[in-house]
């Protein structure tokens, strides 16, 4: 696959890259085993909208804590302890299965999120640690490489062992697959490179490291776009389950099927990534406005395999803008409070998504899915807008030299 070339360059990052995949392969089991699990229990969308909400409910809580310790200790050992105290709790929706009852599952979900909570602050800010910065662009590419390997993989494949067999084997599956990710990833502690206590670390305070986001510029608008973008994106993680199971009546395959096209896009956001030279933030800014207008074409779908292609194009053109971005964080942020602005920063945007997912549960209520992929359309047309202006207000010079010299202090 194209980029995959750098992983060559960047030993360290491999073994992060590869133990990533297969936690998020798991997770893609889980969550296709979960909706089908609870589509068959309670056909309900306010149900789904509260599942989705407590996978990203424990982002709110332990995301700035995660975040803190990433930037005091070792982060291959958190990734480590991450994955395999999740595995057992893998196993929970299995007693949910066989009793009938909701509790397990959302308990498995919302330990696991929890989890999660911790890994992913902690392995963003792992990244601009172990690789150079030159080669941060096409390691991000790659990093949409994981979410569409994930995707396509997990979600397609857990449709079919759903189809073909039991949620069981899926839930099963997802705690096989934490625990081979926290066996690969102890590959890294033993390589004694992800520490970079070895560099110079300015200490800092919580409220020291928060005030940052709200004293530069340039991350109170990436804070607004963090607050501003799961709005939509938390409808859309309900829509496009729906779309499979309602508009076209798919079943779990359907689910699998719309899961894996999304994959693929993000998979192909990658391939862009040697046109990419500059711009980040404009680029990032136009995706968003044509991911809007995807949604507005998937609103009038008329045939399953119509919403399979526009579901590639719009990931196609978010994993765009997520390279971007991202890849603008990881170049301007303090190594010393990396960690923690991360975390702060996937606090406020699962805290949006949350409230968009349940809000999305009672949206699907009043309209049917297509109507709902329509309005959130319009929305990130009008996000786009709005950031367009925002950016365009920021001295960047200016936000560079004091994150510059608070990395320094």
């Amino acid at each position: 696959m194209p980029g995959f070339q750098i992983l060559k360059k960047e030993p360290n990052y491999q073994i992060v890259f590869w133990s990533s995949v297969l936690n998020g392969i798991g997770g893609r089991f889980a969550q296709v085993g979960s909706f089908a699990l609870l589509y068959l229990l309670t056909e309900s969308g306010v149900a789904l909208g509260i599942l989705m909400a407590l996978l990203v409910l424990p982002t709110i809580i332990f995301a700035p804590i995660s975040g803190y310790l990433a930037d005091r200790f070792h982060k291959a050992k958190l990734l480590f302890w991450t994955d395999l105290l999740r595995a057992p709790f893998a196993l929970l929706p299995i007693l949910g299965a066989m009793t009938g009852q909701l509790w397990p599952l959302y308990l498995s979900t919302f330990v696991i999120a929890s989890g999660q909570a911790v890994y992913n602050p902690t392995r963003f800010s792992l990244i601009p640690d172990i690789v150079e910065k030159k080669n941060l662009v096409s390691i991000n590419g790659l990093e949409q490489n994981v979410v569409g390997i994930t995707l396509v993989f997990g979600s397609l494949l857990g449709g079919i062992i759903a189809f073909l067999t039991t949620v069981h084997v899926l839930f099963f599956s997802h705690a096989i697959c934490l625990m081979s990710a926290a066996i690969l990833i102890s590959r890294l502690i033993r390589s004694n490179m992800t520490n970079h206590s070895k560099k110079e670390v300015a200490e800092s305070t919580w409220r020291e490291s928060g005030l940052l986001i709200i004293r530069v510029a340039l991350l109170r608008v990436f804070l607004m776009v963090m607050l501003l973008m799961p709005l939509a994106n938390g409808v859309d993680n309900v829509i496009f389950n729906l779309i499979a199971l309602e508009v076209f009546n798919k079943g779990d395959l359907g689910v699998g099927f719309i899961y894996a096209s999304l994959g693929i896009g993000f998979v192909l956001s990658s391939t862009v990534v040697k046109w990419i030279r500059g711009k980040y933030i404009a680029i990032g800014v136009f995706m968003i406005l044509l991911e809007g207008i995807g949604h507005l074409l998937l609103s009038q779908s008329g045939f399953f395999m119509q919403a399979l292609a526009l579901a590639i194009f719009i990931t196609f053109v978010g994993g765009i803008s997520n390279i971007c971005f991202d890849t603008v964080l990881m170049k301007i942020l303090p190594a010393s409070k990396r960690g923690f602005l991360f975390g702060a920063l996937s606090m406020f945007q699962n805290s949006s998504m949350g409230i968009a997912m349940i809000g999305a549960g009672f949206l699907t209520e009043w309209l049917s899915p297509l109507q709902s992929s329509f309005l959130v359309g319009v929305t990130y047309i009008l996000f786009a807008f709005i950031f367009i202006l925002a950016f365009r207000s920021v001295d960047f010079r200016a936000s560079i030299r004091k994150l510059k010299r608070l990395n320094f202090r």
